[in-house]
């Protein structure tokens, strides 16, 4: 294997972490105090003068053999015991919900929504908005694992002390808030305290022009960084500072609301808001990324016609032209590709997306269903692998890996891989007992599981609280489970209003037994 920079930054990073260094060091220091005192002892006790040339030669012989015992063993305060080595994936190992594999020394966080101060009650998206950007920012950070905003935001509004929604969440620390807009001007508190003692580790008040609110939240992620004492490459530093925003407080006002809208579901509102930014200042190159990505969720969440696939293209193409090296817009530009089914062309931006930002969720998760729907199991469980490792929390990723990996995996991979995607969906239905989407997804997990009672009852129930967002995968769990009519009944409603991805349910393991049924094909045929 050939020796790499990643490489030799891996060893030398494991010298550090096995205290090699340290103990290198030390031992030339101590080695040097000896030779010192024993070339004066020495002759004063009249012992011969090869003695000191022994010691020198004793000094010699046991550094290796002090760097040695360095690497193999730890001392630990049951005593020396061999050193176990630091947690790291396996390439096809899935992180568990709330309990990443992280490095010593690294930290986990939860960014809680910001309670809005403001006397209009309008103004919620505004102080949600002001939480997910640094949210966004720390999430940059491979030294930080964060909370999903799906997660830390379940607790808006309500009255749990620190300690028990730290629990909850699996975080070490919490950064919560608030945030007074009033007119041109805004107030923004901001205090981290340690998730398990309820300490405050730092806070700070920021009494600012609107228009600063971009250096307020590059100030916030900053204390963050310094107070958990994170040390930094200067491509980490400057991926935390605000990038390609705009100067237009109106324009930014409109691309929050259009955020807001879009984390509702409702694609069509905050297209109209990201519209209305990009009205505002039209080089304003992530207004351009929302409305690309909120055209693209249309043709995949609802019907897919030529002008929404024609506008999604547009828009990236224009993100991309402003932004040529910003990451969000390359993920954006592969998701219109994906789309419009030009898939090739899809894997290259991603694959930009991710050398830009390696910690960006969106470019591993969309790789990974540009790689499906072409039957690339095997690569595209990777990118789900890895998009799970960002945001262990992640229902929709963690069930696509469960998914692909039963295209090529042994059973006992597939059946941890099920039991996984059942963990990770009982934590989330824990904070969101409605969302139908994710409950329809651990029901297919408890399916490929063997615990086929339990995964129908979370089928129907999901089918029950909104059958257009979950349909698909409550079809996959009762072919699944050998119920083929009713697999076909929920694929075939589904067919009648919606779109879908021919491609994708043709390459979709779940379908397997019943390729060759009439139904089924008359139902594909139905796509063309």
């Amino acid at each position: 294997m050939p020796v790499t920079q990643k490489s030799l930054s891996g060893f030398y990073q494991e010298l550090k972490r096995r205290k090699v260094i340290r103990v290198g060091l030390a031992y030339a220091v101590v080695a040097w105090v000896l030779v010192e005192i024993g070339s004066v002892l020495f002759p004063a006790l009249l012992l011969p003068d090869w003695s000191v040339r022994l010691l020198i030669a004793f000094v010699i012989v046991g550094f290796p053999v002090a760097l040695l015992l360095a690497w193999a063993v730890e001392l630990t305060p049951e005593g020396p015991k061999a050193d176990q080595g630091a947690q790291r994936e396996t390439p096809d190992a899935l992180p568990v919900a709330g309990q990443p594999a992280r490095e010593e020394g690294f930290r986990s966080i939860a960014v809680l929504p910001l309670l809005n101060m403001s006397n209009d009650p309008e103004n919620e998206y505004f102080s949600d908005g002001m939480a997910e950007e640094v949210l966004n920012r720390l999430c940059k950070l491979p030294q930080l694992t964060v909370a999903s905003r799906t997660s830390s935001f379940s607790f808006k509004g309500k009255n749990l002390d620190l300690r028990t929604v730290a629990e909850r969440l699996g975080v070490d620390v919490i950064l919560e808030g608030s945030v007074r807009r009033s007119g041109d001007r805004v107030r923004i508190t901001a205090q981290l305290i340690d998730g398990h003692s309820d300490r405050h580790l730092w806070s700070e008040t920021y009494e600012r022009d609107l228009k600063d609110v971009f250096s307020v939240q590059d100030e916030i992620a900053q204390n963050i960084v310094q107070t958990l004492q994170l040390s930094l490459t200067p491509k980490q530093q400057r991926a935390i500072q605000t990038r390609y925003a705009t100067e237009d407080v109106e324009a930014y006002d409109f691309y929050l609301r259009g955020r807001d809208y879009v984390y509702r579901g409702n694609f069509e509102q905050g297209l109209r808001m990201f519209d209305q930014a990009i009205a505002r200042d039209p080089g304003y190159a992530q207004a351009w990324s929302g409305a690309a990505d909120a055209h693209s969720w249309i043709c995949q969440w609802g019907v897919r016609t030529p002008e929404h696939l024609a506008k999604a293209d547009e828009c990236s193409r224009h993100a991309l032209g402003l932004a040529p090296d910003l990451a969000q817009a390359h993920a954006s530009r592969g998701l219109a590709l994906v789309v419009n089914s030009r898939y090739e062309e899809a894997e290259a931006e991603f694959k930009q997306a991710i050398e830009l930002d390696p910690q960006l969720f969106d470019g591993y998760y969309y790789a990974g269903r540009a790689l499906f729907a072409q039957g690339k199991h095997r690569q595209a469980a990777g990118m789900f692998r890895q998009a799970s490792a960002i945001r262990p929390d992640d229902v929709a990723a963690a069930t696509l890996y469960q998914t692909a990996i039963e295209a090529y995996g042994t059973p006992e991979e597939v059946r941890e891989a099920a039991e996984h995607c059942i963990e990770v969906t009982e934590r989330h239905m824990a904070l969101h007992p409605d969302d139908a989407l994710a409950l329809s997804r651990g029901a297919c997990a408890l399916v490929a599981a063997g615990e086929i009672a339990r995964g129908l009852e979370w089928a129907e129930k999901a089918y029950a609280i909104n059958h257009k967002i979950c349909a698909y995968n409550v079809a996959c769990a009762f072919v699944r489970a050998g119920n083929t009519d009713r697999a076909l009944d929920v694929l075939a409603e589904h067919a009648s209003w919606s779109n879908m991805d021919r491609s994708w349910i043709e390459k979709d393991v779940d379908w397997q037994s019943v390729r060759d049924h009439p139904r089924f094909r008359a139902i594909l045929d139905s796509l063309d």
